[in-house]
């Protein structure tokens, strides 16, 4: 007998996870693989909490019995989201959520269902194909070109749309290819969203980070707030990927199907990380860490495109826009992209992310992430310096 739904058999595999766990049976490995910062969250943050649960016992409690704990939050949210966006969000517009990852799948559960399509953009982050999956509705696929730096194509987006369409979701600085859209290419995505009347799925996890290219985020646009839903994170900006807290922004009556679905998966986000949450955004250290944190990436991207420079018989890539990722093809192998991962891991002690996991456009490539110093970058390269020069690919 069958025991499971639909829902959950041939699951999509991002090859995360499981690539970690393979990887965890050499304690030598050196990993770019987990998106997560390598460094940890700063220590002011641990002391608000411990400070704010010694005064307050609701700390220990539901986020929900008393409302001003998420209200302290959102007012910190609302101001972060008038220095980046220009505009002040009422509060009914803004619910605190499970990670960035809690608010995506709320949303994609509250809008999109068996029949449905929606438009994902390829590659992109993995979890989003799991979650329309788990919704029952059907991807389609719109390539980043990646002979012109995986730039986006609006044609083949307008393209893409029919009468099913019901949600656009936009990973934007992407992950993985680090594209980040232009003002141009938002507005014309932005009249497409208008003209079909449908939802556009913003994850804005890495608005913070961009590297010479400035990033004009839909929600500059007045127009389209009725039709966009926000979901950022505070896990990349302050190292913060353990406390799972993240926040939506969209209509109230989606705000509210947002938390209603939230309720039946969580219940609410964890009280002592929103408290950690409220003290990342007033505190003015909370920018400092944002900003050395950018200083380390940046760092961290230099070395990392120089080393893959000396590789050229075994990777090509182009650098990132945005976030902390490489997407970079493998040469000479004719393996899929998990097989080769795993060769990494096998012979290099390097662990990376088959791209395949991300869309169809990922096949041939692996994700490196660079959120780490650039001491284990180098670490990192000289191992596979050394499995390019065994298999004579230096």
């Amino acid at each position: 007998m069958n025991r499971f739904t639909a829902r959950v058999t041939d699951l999509p595999n991002s090859g995360i996870g499981y690539m970690m766990r393979y990887a965890s049976k050499y304690p030598d490995a050196v990993s770019l693989g987990q998106g997560t910062p390598l460094f940890p969250t700063p220590q002011f943050i641990y002391e608000a909490v411990m400070a704010e649960a010694k005064r307050n016992p609701l700390v220990g409690m539901y986020s929900d019995t008393k409302a001003e704990i998420e209200d302290n939050l959102k007012a910190r949210i609302a101001k972060q989201m008038t220095e980046d966006y220009g505009f002040t969000p009422e509060p009914e517009r803004l619910g605190i959520t499970v990670g960035g990852v809690g608010a995506l799948f709320a949303a994609i559960m509250s809008l999109v269902e068996k029949g449905d399509e929606v438009v994902y953009f390829d590659p992109s982050y993995a979890l989003h194909i799991s979650q329309i999956h788990l919704a029952e509705a059907s991807p389609v696929f719109v390539p980043y070109d990646e002979a012109s730096g995986w730039s986006v194509s609006i044609e083949k987006l307008r393209k893409a749309m029919t009468k099913r369409t019901k949600m656009i979701i936009l990973t934007n600085p992407n992950n993985p290819t680090g594209t980040v859209l232009s003002e141009s290419e938002v507005r014309e995505l932005v009249s497409i969203v208008l003209e079909y009347d449908v939802m556009l799925l913003l994850d804005e996890a890495y608005y913070f980070l961009t590297y010479g290219k400035k990033l004009f985020s839909p929600m500059r646009i007045p127009e389209i707030r009725n039709n966009v839903i926000l979901c950022r994170s505070f896990s990349k900006e302050f190292a913060m990927t353990g406390w799972r807290v993240g926040y939506a922004y969209a209509a109230p009556e989606f705000t509210q199907k947002i938390q209603s679905v939230q309720i039946y998966f969580s219940v609410c986000p964890p009280t002592p990380s929103i408290v950690a949450a409220t003290a990342a955004l007033s505190d003015p250290r909370g920018k400092e860490t944002t900003e050395w944190l950018k200083q380390k990436f940046t760092e961290s991207k230099v070395a990392i495109c120089e080393r893959l420079d000396r590789l050229p018989k075994l990777f090509s890539y182009h650098p990132p826009d945005g976030a902390y990722y490489i997407f970079a093809k493998y040469l000479g192998f004719d393996l899929p992209a998990m097989d080769f991962t795993k060769l990494l891991v096998d012979e290099a002690k390097v662990v990376t992310i088959p791209g395949s996991g991300m869309g169809p456009s990922g096949a041939g490539h692996i994700r490196m992430s660079f959120a780490a110093d650039q001491s284990l970058i180098h670490e990192a390269f000289d191992h596979l310096d050394a499995f390019a020069k065994k298999r004579n690919l230096l």
